[in-house]
């Protein structure tokens, strides 16, 4: 909860929020009509401002007091919020963080993607708001092991953590402990680089297994030899295999579901005359959607540049059969020469790029050459809404939009996109 007043507060009225910006932050507007960002704010709330920071066309600012509670309010479950960069959202209700993001896709694909939506977006819940994160990036600082602080470079050690589920906050808990039982370097020995700089990544495993895997650079000189290194998922009726590097969607209660959304999209319905028989994958890691893509009978081309995910895609495939069904092809998609000659003979296309979207060769690839149908899987709606504008510009027509509450307490949203086009001659 803010505080009721401070001392350096900068008054400038009481300021009414009316919405949330995409960063997480409320929106209000000044007296003289500028529009001011305020942290921490939830809409409802009518509060004055303190460390007021005017830029060109906006404000931000800081509750300094809370004149009146929005409804919407809640209490945080962790001890922790409001120091830590993990979750922003754990003061807001969870059905007001629903409703918010599905207002901020919407937003995104009209405003930036000039597209029109003609019915409210369908938007698939967590089935818990807490304990459902599976996969998380730890910072390795002095006190033990936690996550970025917010609104600074420094770090936060955490013992608990809400959103992990139990398997992965016990591994924090380990983690935290045996950084907190090693010496302090000497400071005329001290590393080039502190322990502030130090990430980790815990991953859990189908029955609770969780591993804690050191990320970086020099993560070989830094990894137990006798330490497990993957962990083993079940999703929709697949076994795969996860190297602690290798990524992973993080709500693994909500994995099934996005798996056979995305396997359904894909495939087009029942209809067997329409049904595609190959695709193509961009960005396709470990094989999430890809082996549920060829047990349903497709034959394709799967693109992927991580080492540690590419070895795990290929024992996936091999471990379940269906190594003969897809081709595996390694590197940077952005750089490959026979992209359009691989999504000119693809029935369907499955893009799951990282947030920054897909860069420039890849949408005129796209736009030039792709399938009829193309199934696009964003954790960025403004990156999402750009590629989108690009692509219908070309051709394609926005079928259906559905989001995914990937990361409850938090201002981020998942979207799986349904674009079709006329057939055409190849």
């Amino acid at each position: 909860m803010p505080p009721e007043s401070t001392d350096d507060a900068v008054m400038l009225g009481v300021v009414e929020i009316t919405a949330f910006a995409a960063e997480g932050d409320g929106i209000g507007r000044l007296d003289d009509g500028r529009v001011v960002f305020v942290a921490g704010a939830v809409p409802g709330d009518r509060v004055e401002l303190a460390d007021v920071q005017p830029k060109k066309r906006f404000v931000r600012a800081r509750i300094g007091r809370l004149v009146e509670e929005s409804s919407a309010r809640t209490t945080p479950r962790c001890r922790h919020f409001g120091e830590c960069g993990g979750c922003l959202w754990q003061h807001v209700a969870y059905d007001t963080q629903l409703e918010a993001k599905r207002k901020r896709v919407a937003d995104a694909l009209e405003r930036i993607g000039g597209l029109a939506l003609d019915a409210k977006i369908d938007l698939v819940a967590s089935p818990s708001p807490y304990a459902y994160r599976g996969r998380a990036r730890l910072v390795e600082c002095e006190g033990g092991v936690g996550y970025r602080a917010r609104g600074g470079p420094g770090a936060l050690a955490v013992d608990v953590c809400p959103v992990l589920v139990p398997d992965a906050e016990a591994r924090l808990a380990e983690r935290g402990g045996a950084v907190r039982a090693t010496p302090a370097t000497p400071a005329k020995e001290a590393p080039r680089k502190s322990r502030r700089t130090r990430d980790w990544i815990v991953t859990t495993g189908a029955g609770g297994d969780a591993i804690v895997t050191p990320s970086g650079a020099r993560m070989g000189k830094r990894r137990d030899p006798a330490a497990p290194r993957a962990v083993t998922i079940t999703v929709a009726g697949e076994s795969l295999r996860v190297s602690g590097e290798s990524f992973v969607q993080g709500n693994v209660l909500l994995w099934d579901a996005l798996v056979t959304a995305v396997r359904d999209a894909c495939l087009g319905g029942d209809d067997k005359d329409t049904r595609p028989a190959r695709f193509t994958e961009l960005y396709a890691g470990t094989g999430f959607f890809t082996l549920p893509l060829a047990r349903a009978g497709l034959r394709g081309a799967a693109l992927e540049s991580d080492r540690s995910a590419l070895a795990d895609l290929d024992h996936n495939l091999r471990q379940a059969r269906l190594a003969d069904a897809v081709e595996i092809l390694a590197g940077p998609v952005e750089s490959r020469g026979d992209l359009t000659a691989r999504l000119r003979h693809a029935d369907v296309a499955l893009v799951d790029p990282p947030r920054t979207g897909l860069d420039a060769p890849v949408r005129d690839a796209l736009a030039a050459a792709g399938p009829r149908r193309l199934v696009y899987l964003s954790c960025d709606p403004g990156t999402l809404a750009r590629d989108l504008a690009t692509l219908t510009a070309a051709g394609y027509a926005l079928r259906k939009v559905t989001a995914f509450d990937l990361f409850p307490q938090t201002p981020h949203v998942e979207a799986l996109v349904v674009l079709e086009r006329e057939e055409r001659s190849r």
